[in-house]
């Protein structure tokens, strides 16, 4: 049995013999937020959007720019001196300088507060990834700590076990009870054992996937134990804030400015516009006399200013706009559905997460009653085993009963708790 108590002291090390970290929701949600990829990137996406947005003045300034032209005009003319037709082509090259500006476009505005819708939903789609994230951490949280819950009631028995073991085995010494005894208890205490090490095994894996939902390292999976806080933090049925229900209201606005953008197609735009120009001009390939001044002369002598307003009124765009508009209609209609359709799940999960809670706040009594039932039963048949009135199955039985009794009080506690915080998270975001 020299193998079998090494791996007793290895199992009740591992449990409580190391020294481990204590990490609490909070801190892995922390931890999270700091780590995880999926919120990176969420938060680079908005920052995006940010950038991209432009102010009300930028709608305003003008637009600037330096043009150049240059023509060739191929044809004819009358000769003064001979009073006959010759060719005429003529080389022309323009430059100017033309600034635009919009007094008013409507669709500037419009524009303008799209870009702000756009920035919300941005902010809101990064609280959408958020709240899955915080979902899956607190499912994997309860997982893991239920099953550390677990392994220390193992642990519990096995040491009644251990117990029992060496009485056994010194009755068996003594010649008191048969050798069938011992090989009967080393079977229930090596049944034991196994069972301790798949949880252990099954624990050790599930902190690892934890690890990796973090973004953190490997090599911490044994330095740390996760820690519930077993205060209740009560029913949080009011709601304040869901990023998916919000996420949708707000795109019923932004579908609503995308109607008035179309809808700006047709308002009238006046703009202003000056250009500061000259020009330079000369024939080739002519038989023209023309006597032809220099470049720079030509620019200084052709400048010229131009100032003018320009205001656009569309008559008809061919219905484009009417389409567009009926299309952005139905668009908006669809997503007033979908508000509903949310706004009914996320209602029918809340009243669900609290018919649950207070189930299991109800059978809370019965489970600790039944503890009682079972731990009076396995005192009695502790007793009776060791009398040799009951068998070693009876007695393991009763061992097993007060095991899942126990257990179900724990997953019972946790599992109320992890619905609190389900019930707090779809209407807050916050854990």
């Amino acid at each position: 049995m020299s193998k079998n108590w090494c791996l007793v002291l290895t199992i009740l090390f591992s449990v409580v013999g190391v020294a481990q970290e204590k990490w609490t929701l909070e801190y892995c949600v922390e931890k999270g937020k700091e780590n995880s990829l999926k919120l990176m990137v969420a938060a680079l996406e908005t920052q995006v959007v940010e950038r991209q947005k432009q102010s009300v003045v930028s709608y305003y300034l003008p637009n600037i720019g330096v043009n150049g032209n240059q023509g060739y005009n191929f044809g004819s003319a009358i000769d003064p001196t001979t009073n006959s037709r010759v060719s005429s082509n003529m080389a022309s090259t323009q430059l100017s300088l033309d600034a635009n500006v919009e007094l008013f476009n409507w669709s500037n505005i419009v524009k303008y507060q799209q870009e702000s819708l756009a920035l919300n939903m941005s902010e809101l789609s990064e609280q959408e990834v958020l709240f899955h994230y915080q979902s899956s951490l607190l499912l994997r949280f309860y997982e893991i700590v239920g099953l550390q819950e677990y392994l220390k009631i193992q642990v519990e028995q096995l040491k009644n076990s251990e117990t029992n073991y060496k009485r056994v085995l010194k009755e068996v010494d003594a010649g008191a009870k048969p050798n069938s005894d011992l090989y009967d208890i080393e079977y229930i205490y090596n049944s034991e054992q196994i069972a301790i090490e798949r949880t252990q095994n099954n624990l050790y894996n599930q902190k690892l996937q934890f690890l990796h939902f973090l973004n953190m390292s490997d090599s911490q999976v044994e330095l740390f134990e996760l820690v519930n806080n077993t205060e209740s933090i009560g029913l949080f049925t009011d709601y304040l804030f869901n990023p998916r229900l919000e996420k949708q209201r707000l795109n019923s606005l932004f579908l609503q400015k995308e109607k008035q953008l179309i809808s700006s197609q047709s308002l009238p735009k006046l703009s202003v516009s000056y250009q500061y120009g000259s020009f330079y001009s000369k024939p080739f390939n002519t038989a023209l006399d023309a006597q032809v001044n220099a470049f720079s002369k030509q620019l200084g002598d052709n400048k010229s200013h131009y100032v003018g307003i320009r205001l656009s009124i569309p008559v008809f765009t061919g219905g484009v706009v009417i389409r567009q508009v009926r299309t952005k209609n139905t668009e908006i209609a669809l997503n007033d559905l979908k508000i509903k359709e949310i706004e009914l799940e996320l209602n029918n999960e809340n009243t669900q997460l609290e018919h649950e809670i207070q189930q299991l706040k109800t059978l809370e009594k019965n489970l600790i009653k039944s503890i009682e039932m079972s731990e009076k039963s396995f005192t009695t048949t502790q007793v009776k085993y060791e009398n040799g009135k009951v068998d070693i199955f009876s007695f393991n039985s009763a061992k097993n009963q007060l095991l899942t009794s126990q257990y179900a009080l724990v997953k019972n506690n946790l599992d109320r708790q992890f619905l609190e915080k389900r019930l707090a998270l779809n209407n807050s975001n916050k854990l």
